[in-house]
């Protein structure tokens, strides 16, 4: 009966663990009315003892010698006519500059900005090449004002549009979050036009207990999530992405473009981007300017700290920068070591992170754990007060997402699975790889606890199912649910197969917008196998699963 009743805690415990691990949860009323089950989640508990599995070692062994044959890119000259795509090799790994070519397949964003944070405001300029990548004309060209949407508590107003210098009409909808430019002619397919806009966007401040906390500013870090109009996705099948934005998941679905940033900033704060830094210089006494490039990116995040301090390290080429609150800095090492193992342990699994450079952000989230963004994480200061394990698993969920959701993209808003069961499955990989195989275990009965609960109440439905229709099941169906079909698929085609698909996914998703369908198409590839059957109960119907 003891034994029984340990058990039984341990995973209740681990339910509430997984509930609260909703990075891509933003702000969803249920959770601020569960808050007070936060201490259960922030107990102290053992960290995992880093050892890393064969796998990891085969892995970095392999790289080295492939890094010492190999002869270096020649890159300086490789885009030399294009002196936009030129700069942005300064984001990418050398192994990866050759990405770069693929440019023409992605938009152009180039922003300069100046901060106020007294005021909380940016104040700026957008220049974004828009190219119409769709067999239909476009009407209009229309991007999504995030900080307009309720959950931000802040605001995003464009003062002035042109197209090709013209200024032109413009309109709105869902509460000025959706916006619009009228073309004199339509775009036609393959054409190409430069949007130009001026935009003022407002944060809230010490506000992360009612609104998004990564559009705030709070404990040292004014969070500027999506400051800038992004442009909306166009649809395969024509036209734009006008879907109204849905609290229940990811707000953001956008596909890769290339970013050049200019900043100005007090000289008291500093910066924090997607990318890299490539230039600094004072603009006045008290303003430094800096000018950052993205690589291919999804979006740019734009953060300022002050106060906070910062540790690194390097993983294969890529510098990691952990900040955090001083009086967490036995936690802000820690988040910098989880992010070292995940970077090792998710490079040798799924294939290298591409890019120079990924930090982790200490902040005031409040109303969720983590957050993921381009080269970017955010990490509750609640997480480092306790410096638990709960610290560690978000951390290595949210790097995961730089693999499916920066380089793989998807359908937040539509398909949320794929991205969040595979970022929650890492968890199990991450634990893995760094052989706390018991841990590793408890992650995955956590999962199937949780979704369990979801089928006794007859509650179960298709991972297909959208965010919108997830109403207090969205945590136990996107993340447990999706966490639990990897699993299956990797019983199903077992280690070899698994290993390739994991590979070949983020090999043909990379920079791409992929479907379900996608997925199944390379896993059934990757095991040579019919995987109809494991697709349709898991995916397209709620047959009993476990």
């Amino acid at each position: 009966m003891l034994l029984s009743l340990r058990r039984f805690r341990l995973l209740m415990l681990l339910l509430v663990l997984m509930l609260f691990l909703s990075s891509c949860t933003p702000f969803v009323a249920a959770q601020r009315r569960d808050s007070a089950q936060t201490s259960a989640l922030l107990a102290p508990a053992a960290l995992a003892v880093a050892q890393p599995s064969p796998v990891v070692a085969e892995y970095e062994q392999a790289s080295a010698d492939r890094q010492a044959k190999s002869t270096p890119t020649p890159t300086p000259d490789l885009f030399a006519d294009d002196p936009f795509v030129a700069a942005q090799v300064a984001a990418m790994l050398p192994a990866y500059v050759t990405d770069l070519k693929q440019a023409a397949a992605w938009e152009r964003y180039t922003i300069v900005a100046a901060l106020n944070p007294g005021e909380q405001r940016v104040r700026g300029t957008v220049q974004i090449l828009v190219t119409n990548r769709t067999a239909t004309p476009h009407p209009r060209i229309v991007f999504h004002l995030y900080p307009n949407h309720p959950d931000f508590g802040g605001r995003l107003d464009v003062t002035s549009a042109t197209i090709n210098g013209v200024p032109v009409a413009s309109g709105t909808a869902y509460d000025d979050s959706l916006f619009w430019l009228e073309l004199a002619r339509p775009l036609l397919p393959g054409a190409t036009v430069e949007v130009e806009m001026s935009f003022v966007a407002r944060t809230p401040r010490n506000a992360s207990a009612r609104t998004f906390g990564a559009f705030n500013q709070e404990a040292g870090l004014w969070s500027m999530a999506n400051f800038y109009p992004i442009l909306a996705r166009q649809k395969t099948e024509g036209g734009w992405d006008e879907r109204p934005i849905e609290s229940r998941g990811d707000f953001v679905v956008s596909s890769t473009a290339l970013y050049d940033v200019t900043i100005d900033v007090p000289v008291d704060w500093t910066l924090v981007t997607t990318g890299v830094a490539v230039a600094r210089e004072a603009v006045t006494p008290g303003v430094r300017r800096e000018r950052f490039v993205s690589g291919p990116q999804r979006e740019f995040y734009l953060g300022a700290t002050r106060g906070l301090a910062q540790v690194s390290g390097e993983v294969a080429g890529t510098r990691i920068i952990s900040h955090y609150q001083p009086a967490h800095a036995r936690a802000g090492q820690r988040a910098l070591q989880v992010t070292e193992q995940a970077l090792r342990v998710f490079n040798a699994r799924y294939g290298q992170y591409p890019l120079a450079e990924l930090e982790v952000i200490e902040g005031a989230m409040t109303t969720f754990l983590g957050m993921e963004y381009p080269g970017v994480v955010l990490i509750d200061q609640q997480l480092y007060a306790r410096n638990a394990r709960g610290l560690e698993t978000t951390v290595a969920h949210e790097i995961a997402h730089q693999w499916w959701y920066s380089l793989v993209g998807n359908d937040a808003q539509g398909e949320a699975w794929l991205d969040e069961g595979m970022a929650s499955y890492a968890q199990i990989l991450y634990y893995e790889g760094i052989g706390a195989f018991d841990v590793a275990l408890s992650e995955l009965e956590g999962f199937r606890d949780m979704y369990r609960q979801v089928r006794e109440r007859g509650r179960d439905v298709p991972l297909a199912t959208p965010p919108s229709e997830l109403r207090g099941i969205y945590v136990p169906i996107v993340y447990g649910k999706g966490a639990l079909f990897f699993h299956a698929l990797r019983a199903e085609i077992g280690e070899a197969a698994f290993t390739r698909f994991l590979q070949n996914y983020y090999t043909f998703g990379r920079y791409r917008d992929l479907v379900g369908d996608d997925l199944l198409q390379v896993a059934e590839e990757a095991c040579g196998c019919d995987l109809d059957r494991l697709y349709r109960d898991w995916v397209l119907t709620a047959a009993p699963v476990l």
